[in-house]
């Protein structure tokens, strides 16, 4: 019963599929008669179709939907290029992941402090809710610009602080670390070949972490009496390529990888301590150029009317390495200071079109 009804429906189908344009066409045929015969006077001549001369020269309407068509007919040729807009303002809303988060460490070099101390290390989180405004604006066909402006709303950071002592076992200790996460970035692009373009830009970056409510502490002799801060500024410049496809008019792919042989940077370390009933604390405070920075960032978008959507993801990883005199429990001395970061974030774009 269930083939016989199938079948039943595809006949329907074709029936109604043949029927409907023969049915046009005579009453097309039939319409053209009447008003032929409501006219008797009027002698008729047969229609000849003429055809229109030949013409390889073919111009692009913009009110035919997007196809290049003939002078001589409104016929589709060929499709149009893609319009282009003078600006896209977005905001990209995402989940920074903690992935490697970022490692500061300090290694003596000099004598060891009144601790006894020849090396800390410090692994703290960076997660939470990553929040940029950006807005890309069109120059002309092959030069563009953008600049945008970033937050990281921190999510139960955590962070965890090794001691390598001489002669002793190991201190360590954890924080309860609040972050600050401020970016501003400015860059251009230049199209060189069909897909493929040119970008270099400029970022700044400031992350400020204050350490505070120590606990779990081993080895220490005054529990939760410390404190401790990291203040770095990043002056970014950078280059890399862009690479863009736009499979049709309403979606567009985009993959780029850029990064600095050097990372240009200011940091402040602070940072008081008590292990063998001997209060010392450490300052230190540099400009560096020795490190580097890269970042990838792959994107798809959909555009439906004026509106933007689509998704990211984005992974970003620097260095900054750099020797350093510095105040350690009232003496200067040479340290070595080395900061490594690395995450990624996943997440939406939403953005409107001019």
């Amino acid at each position: 019963m269930k083939m016989f009804s199938v079948r039943w429906i595809a006949c329907a189908i074709m029936f109604v599929g043949v029927y409907t344009p023969w049915a046009m066409a005579q009453e097309q045929t039939w319409n053209t008669q009447d008003s032929v015969q409501s006219f008797p006077r009027i002698a008729t001549q047969p229609h000849v179709v003429k055809r229109a001369p030949m013409n390889r020269n073919v111009v692009i309407n913009n009110q035919n939907n997007g196809f290049v068509t003939n002078p001589q007919g409104q016929f589709p040729c060929f499709p149009q290029p893609c319009k282009t807009t003078s600006s896209e303002p977005s905001a990209f809303i995402g989940y920074l992941y903690r992935s490697h988060g970022a490692t500061f460490q300090t290694r003596f070099d000099g004598s060891t402090t009144a601790n006894q101390i020849s090396s800390t290390r410090n692994d703290f989180d960076l997660q939470g809710i990553w929040l940029e405004l950006a807005l890309p604006v069109t120059i002309s066909q092959n030069i563009g610009f953008i600049v945008s402006g970033a937050h990281l709303f921190s999510l139960q950071p955590t962070s965890v602080q090794s001691y390598t002592i001489y002669s002793s076992p190991t201190a360590a200790r954890q924080w309860n670390p609040d972050i600050q996460w401020w970016e501003t970035n400015a860059a251009g692009t230049y199209q060189f070949a069909p897909f493929i373009s040119g970008l270099a830009g400029f970022r700044w970056t400031s992350l400020i972490t204050n350490f505070n409510e120590a606990k779990n502490q081993v080895g220490f002799v005054a529990p939760n009496a410390d404190y401790g801060s990291l203040n770095t500024n990043s002056y970014i410049p950078y280059a890399g390529v862009l690479m863009e496809g736009k499979p049709d008019c309403r979606s567009s792919v985009k993959v780029a990888a850029y990064g600095c042989p050097i990372l240009p940077a200011s940091l402040t370390y602070n940072e008081s301590m008590d292990l063998t009933n001997q209060p010392t604390s450490i300052y230190a405070t540099t400009l560096s150029s020795t490190g580097y920075f890269f970042e990838a960032l792959a994107e798809y978008s959909m555009r439906r009317d004026c509106w933007l959507m689509g998704s990211f993801a984005r992974f970003t990883s620097l260095r900054m390495e750099r020797t350093v005199g510095a105040s350690v429990g009232g003496f200067n001395m040479p340290i070595d200071i080395i900061f490594d970061r690395s995450n990624w974030i996943f997440g939406g774009k939403i953005g409107y079109t001019f």
